[in-house]
């Protein structure tokens, strides 16, 4: 998304860049998502290839289904039968519920917590529309067939005007974006971890993030700290 900018805005949105830095990190390494806890990072993306048997388990099974399963499991031994219930033996089978065990493992190793919320829908119109930062510490999010989920910069918004707060005007029109300011979007497969409100210190400076528009069908998995 790009709106007119004039010199002087274009100067101000470089300004603050230079002066916070980026807000996003985008890694290719498991180990590098540990970047998440720098106070500085809101967003932290791990690009992953898509791995075909999963993909395939995926867009035979659980696309053409209406999902919407929310658990809550012990990361040690997690029990995601709900996610592929009536699913036949197969490699693809095997792989999914593999992916989610993994992503499970490392959210648990990441932020401690003995349980994670488990969330897993097909989505076929955007969840959360409008660019809102979360009340949480650290949410995980992968989406497996797609657009993905987008998010802004810090420096690129106006808090002022996020979710409710834009009195219903959309996201394209309200000015929550600042002049010369877009969107990123995650990739399938990609995992991407999202700093809440809620993380130690890191009030007004929530992920800003948002549901991709559009009606494209969505299998998105997200996953939450839980005591």
């Amino acid at each position: 998304m790009m709106t007119r900018t004039t010199a002087e805005e274009r100067g101000d949105l470089a300004s603050l860049r230079a002066a916070m830095g980026s807000s996003t990190r985008i890694v290719t390494e498991l180990a590098d998502l540990a970047e998440i806890a720098a106070p500085e990072v809101s967003v932290c993306v791990l690009r992953r290839g898509v791995d075909p048997d999963v993909d395939g388990f995926v867009r035979e099974w659980l696309l053409p289904r209406p999902l919407s399963e929310a658990l809550h499991v012990d990361p040690g031994a997690p029990d995601l039968a709900a996610l592929a219930a009536g699913a036949p033996p197969s490699p693809g089978r095997e792989a999914f519920l593999q992916d989610v065990r993994g992503l499970i493992s490392l959210f648990a190793d990441l932020t401690g917590c003995p349980r994670v919320g488990v969330r897993f829908a097909r989505l076929a119109k955007p969840m959360c529309p409008r660019l809102h930062a979360d009340m949480v510490t650290v949410r995980l999010v992968t989406t497996y067939i797609g657009p993905g989920t987008e998010w802004a910069e810090h420096t690129a918004v106006r808090r002022d005007r996020l979710g409710h707060r834009a009195n219903g005007v959309p996201d394209e029109v309200s000015g929550v974006l600042r002049a010369g300011a877009r969107l990123r979007r995650m990739e399938p497969f990609d995992v991407g971890l999202l700093k809440g409100e809620a993380w130690p210190g890191n009030q007004d400076r929530g992920a800003v993030h948002r549901s991709p528009p559009g009606t494209s069908p969505r299998v998105v998995v997200t996953l939450d700290a839980l005591a």
